[in-house]
């Protein structure tokens, strides 16, 4: 593949919107293999997606503000559409443009996440260290090692969130309590509960608690923390 680039002879280079400073003029050269590849992908993705919804290339490219022979090129994977364009097409197919890009990336079928290269948060005597998320964003999930320090009290979730969780206790004791429920768990332990009632997780013993906990879909804010009386 062969390119001829036009190098301004002044700069900075103006235009209507934007200036262009020499310290900030970069070339990339792009791999057209990997490019094609995803072209083809948005493309098959596209196509495969409107013959479901029993739409013709005629009503679609109409909706989108395109003509047929456009779309007919987009959806071979001949042109590469603009970020606009996609918006227009896939508001046309009624496709989240999320959706578009999550079917036409490839996922890897193995995630591996090394000691010392994950996620790890400490706050107020709690530490929550991310295991492995999940590799398949069709079904989320995130799993990862909690510790809690005698005498705190960790609200997992003061109202309650969307999905599930589980838990495996490798050591210490807490008490878990699920809506107006509260269960002991030790070492060996196992638990899994509706993550849409309120939670919390509570250490009033002399030794550090640790777990791995699994929520499915992963929910942002885990730190809801507070000291407890001592025993």
């Amino acid at each position: 593949m062969h390119a001829v680039i036009a190098v301004p002879e002044k700069w900075p280079f103006k235009t209507q919107d934007l200036t262009i400073y020499p310290e900030c003029f970069i070339i990339y050269k792009m791999n057209s293999v990997k490019a094609n590849s995803r072209l083809s992908k948005i493309a098959r993705t596209l196509r495969v997606f409107r013959e479901k919804k029993g739409k013709m290339q005629q009503h679609i490219a109409q909706g989108a503000g395109v003509s047929v022979s456009m779309l007919s090129q987009i959806e071979r994977g001949r042109v590469t559409p603009s970020l606009d364009t996609l918006f227009r097409l896939c508001d046309a197919l009624e496709l989240d443009i999320y959706e578009l890009f999550r079917l036409s990336s490839p996922s890897k079928p193995v995630k591996i996440q090394r000691r010392g290269e994950r996620l790890k948060t400490n706050e107020g005597g709690i530490c929550i260290e991310q295991l492995v998320s999940s590799p398949d964003s069709s079904f989320p999930a995130e799993m990862f090692l909690l510790e809690v320090i005698p005498n705190r009290r960790m609200g997992l979730s003061g109202e309650g969130h969307e999905g599930v969780e589980l838990g495996y206790v490798l050591e210490g004791k807490a008490m878990l309590t699920v809506q107006d429920e509260t269960f002991l768990l030790t070492a060996g332990d196992s638990v899994s509960f509706n993550a849409r009632l309120r939670h919390e997780l509570v250490n009033n013993h002399e030794t550090t608690f640790r777990a791995v906990w699994t929520v499915m879909p992963p929910h942002h804010d885990y730190f809801n923390i507070s000291e407890t009386s001592s025993r």
